[in-house]
């Protein structure tokens, strides 16, 4: 027979103590790095080829990295050339891009630039391509044949 289980909850309840997260880096230096400049870069003239991890490795020398976002384009899934390194903190961002603006990756002589904004998701792509179709749309219609 199995034991039976009260549903009614008791009103007193025991506080445990909180219990404190351990960081890897002392709590001066976090402060210390944390600065409000852009962290993510956008690099241009990458090859069609190029695979994020082809990205991760040379940027990672540099600091740690949150993410590597290789755009695609939407209708034909193809590669669009260019990419995103998103760093932690900016200190590092910076630093990557002074070092690697120019040089090669995969045979190809990149450009890196900050990056303004975040990543679009997919919704405000589409978004963004039904408000360009309709203008067109708009346009070929004012105009005379």
């Amino acid at each position: 027979m199995g034991r039976y289980r009260s549903r009614s909850r008791s009103l007193s309840r025991s506080c445990s103590p909180v219990r404190h997260k351990r960081h890897d880096e002392p709590r001066d230096r976090r402060r210390e790095r944390r600065s409000p400049g852009p962290s993510g870069l956008l690099v241009r003239n990458i090859p069609l080829s190029a695979r994020p991890e082809d990205l991760r490795v040379p940027f990672e020398r540099y600091g740690p990295i949150r993410d590597v976002y290789l755009p695609k384009n939407y209708h034909t899934g193809e590669p669009r050339g260019f990419g995103f390194v998103k760093f932690r903190y900016a200190e590092d961002a910076a630093e990557a891009k002074a070092h690697l603006n120019n040089t090669v990756i995969g045979g190809r002589d990149i450009r890196i630039v900050f990056a303004e904004d975040n990543r679009k998701t997919p919704k405000e792509m589409r978004k963004v391509l039904r408000t360009r179709c309709s203008i067109y749309v708009v346009c070929f219609k004012l105009q005379p044949c």
